[in-house]
């Protein structure tokens, strides 16, 4: 079987997949990173293939940290994930039989996924859905803020981060030749879905739905 890691992001967004690669490598699969440039090396290093996605993290992070407006800072941003959704579609063009996606590109993996017909399983690294249970991590303020402030306040981080990659997962599905997407946009519809943590570190959320682990 050949499967497909697709992840974008900083080292911290990749490196944990090299050592999900290296055991998929021991069972006996053929496996291949996607991942910027800049980590060309790393994943090579560890004897899996690299399937380059474009752009480079830290010229997003310095270009948005000079724009002079907010519309500036999206357009910037926009033109990232727009040049990320064409690397993705290349990665999986070169042939896979499974994509396991990392969270920040689920919603374009899912939807070349969809388009080429190979399954999607969401591996994420950190907690990706709303719970009453925790505030997820990038809520404002560490404390528990009850159930009905977690759930709250979780929804509305994942639609904000979704609403980032609305236009360019639009486009890219217009131009797949799919319907438009139902539901949310930021990595909410891929199942499976196996986070990358313990639940001695973090039990799992009792209200999560069932393909969620």
């Amino acid at each position: 079987m050949r499967i497909l890691i697709v992840t974008a992001g900083s080292r911290g967004d990749v490196a944990p997949f090299t050592g999900l690669g290296q055991r998929l490598l021991d069972a006996g699969r053929q496996v291949a990173v996607a991942a910027h440039l800049p980590f060309a090396g790393l994943v090579a290093g560890c004897g899996l293939d690299h399937r380059p996605l474009p752009g480079d993290p830290q010229e997003l992070i310095r270009a948005r940290a000079l724009a002079t407006s907010p519309a500036e800072a999206r357009a910037v941003t926009s033109a990232f994930l727009e040049r990320l959704a064409n690397g993705v579609v290349a990665a999986v063009e070169e042939g896979t039989d499974l994509v396991l996606t990392a969270f920040g590109p689920a919603s374009l993996s899912e939807a070349v996924g969809e388009a080429f017909a190979v399954p999607v399983i969401g591996t994420y690294l950190a907690p990706a859905f709303a719970t009453r249970e925790f505030p997820l991590p990038g809520v404002p303020g560490a404390d528990d803020l009850g159930p009905d402030g977690n759930v709250a306040a979780g929804r509305a981080l994942l639609a904000r981060a979704g609403t980032l990659q609305e236009g360019v997962l639009t486009r890219l599905r217009t131009r797949l030749g799919l319907p438009a997407a139902v539901g949310p946009v930021q990595g909410g519809r891929t199942r499976p879905v196996f986070h990358g943590f313990s639940p001695r570190v973090v039990p799992r959320a009792a209200d999560w739905p069932s393909e969620v682990r």
